[in-house]
């Protein structure tokens, strides 16, 4: 899991060199909303496709 936890934080922040001094909680925080914005467009393109 922590393998992926990194990959997700490099896809959206950048490089492990930007975020590993930032806080576990600070960085929780960014991948959840990453997860919302991820199924707000989800769900938008969903809805689009019943239109």
């Amino acid at each position: 899991m922590d393998a992926y936890r990194d990959w997700q934080l490099c896809r959206v922040v950048g490089p492990p060199n930007t975020w590993l001094d930032l806080p576990a909680e600070r960085l929780d925080w960014i991948l959840a909303v990453d997860g919302a914005v991820e199924q707000a467009k989800a769900n938008v393109q969903e809805e689009a496709s019943r239109a």
